[in-house]
Order: C-alpha cells, then structure tokens, then sequence
C-alpha cells in the first residue's frame, strides 16, 4: 500500500508542476509511476514499483551531440527482501550520424534496503546504442551493455517499434525485442550467463495532458527462457508474466 501512496503522491506532485515550468538551455523531464512488477533483464526484482526521476540534457555544440544525465528510483514490495530499492545514475552522449542515431555512456546501479543481501549487488556498466528507421515508421535498435564491476559480461538487447497517431493528443507506441548475454556471470545461483534472455512485447498509449505534461498507461509482457534459473533464484525468475503501469512525466 505504501507504494501506491508513493505514486499518487509524486504523479500529483509533478502534475502540479507541469502548471509553471519554464523553457531553459537545458531541457529535462521529471517522471513519476506505477508497475505491478519490476522485471529487470529477464529477473522479477519485486511487485507493485513505485518510480520517480529526473532526466536532465543539453546540446554540445562541439560534438554536434547531446550530453544528458539521469537519476531514476524504484522501490518494490514482496520480493522476499533480497532487493528492494533501487537507484540508477546514468550519464550519456548522443548524435544522429545520418545513416543511424548512437548512443554511448555510463549507468551506475545502486541497490539499497537489506544492506546484508545487497551489498555485493552494486555494480557499473558501459553501454553503445544504435537506432534508425529501417521501413515506413518502424525503428529499428540494438543495444550492448558491458559490465566492468560485479558481472563483467555482455548483455545485449535488440528491438522493433512504431507509433501510430490515434487522436490529436493521443498516440500507440508499439515495440518488440529480445535479449542475450554473453559470459554474464551474475551472482544470482543458477543464473546462466550465456545465450538467450527473454523477448517481449509492449504497447503504451502516451497521452499529451498538458503542453507539457504526458500520462501513460502501458502493458508488457516478458517471456522468459525456461532453464535460465535452473539453479534456484532467491528472486522470481524464469516465470513469464503480463506487467501493466502508468507513468507521468513533465517536460521543462
């Protein structure tokens, strides 16, 4: 219950600043929300996320690119108190290159409530994006993660997404992908660290509330590879599953 208090509170927070926020150099958003599970990577982290951030960019005139920095936290329920909060840093660069857009950086996982279980769970990680139309609307990307601290492995994620315009404030946004991983060696027993990860599927409907306000319900669904916790996750995993959430941002 505690969660959904988180939520409402933060997405009235936001709504409420959505009334006063003004233009500046840099652009940025704040984001506050709701899932009924936190599935990262193939792993059930907990139920009933609750979520808040704040994303933050600005043009480099010098790289003809974007630098951008990211704060996101999630706090969970029921996940045998294993992991329960989350905090995740991230700070990139991107450019359109013409024939694909790239991203590059940096995302720092910070694990926090039960200090004993998660304190060998904080970890680093580089990544490298590439995205581009490939047909009509349809957007193509592929995305490398490579860890240097806990995991020291490849995780690699590939999807498929499209939009369609559904009313003059309202539009589909509808995606697919896959993952897999190579030489991930996770600390969670039983945990394999090469070939498939999962697929999903996902559709979202962001709504324009505000000029600058944007609420959306989503629903995703994951499926994951079978054997891949045959060693007996203290988490829920290797279980597929139909997550749903809603999510408010602000744009400033």
């Amino acid at each position: 219950m505690r969660n959904y208090n988180k939520t409402i509170g933060a997405i009235a927070a936001i709504t409420a600043l959505s009334a006063g926020v003004a233009s500046a150099e840099i652009e940025g958003e704040v984001i506050a929300g709701y899932a009924s599970s936190y599935n990262f990577r193939g792993v059930e982290l907990g139920d009933n996320l609750a979520e808040a951030g704040v994303n933050l960019s600005m043009a480099c005139p010098l790289t003809q690119g974007e630098f951008s920095v990211g704060v996101w936290y999630g706090s969970t329920n029921d996940n045998q108190s294993l992991i329960d909060d989350q905090l995740q840093t991230t700070i990139g660069w991107s450019k359109d290159l013409g024939f694909a857009d790239l991203g590059v950086g940096f995302i720092h996982y910070d694990f926090k409530a039960n200090p004993a279980a998660t304190a060998n769970f904080n970890t680093s990680e580089f990544y490298l994006s590439l995205s581009k139309e490939v047909y009509q609307g349809i957007r193509a990307s592929v995305t490398a993660f490579y860890d240097i601290d806990l995991v020291d492995g490849w995780y690699f994620e590939s999807a498929l997404s499209k939009s369609f315009e559904i009313t003059s404030c309202a539009k589909l946004d509808l995606s697919a992908g896959a993952s897999m991983y190579q030489s991930y060696n996770s600390p969670l027993p039983g945990f394999a660290s090469d070939g498939f990860n999962h697929w999903f599927l996902s559709a979202a409907v962001p709504i324009q509330a505000r000029e600058n306000l944007v609420i959306t319900p989503y629903v995703r669904y994951v499926d994951v590879k079978s054997d891949q916790f045959s060693g007996g996750v203290p988490l829920s995993g290797g279980d597929n599953e139909f997550i749903g959430g809603l999510r408010a941002s602000v744009s400033f």
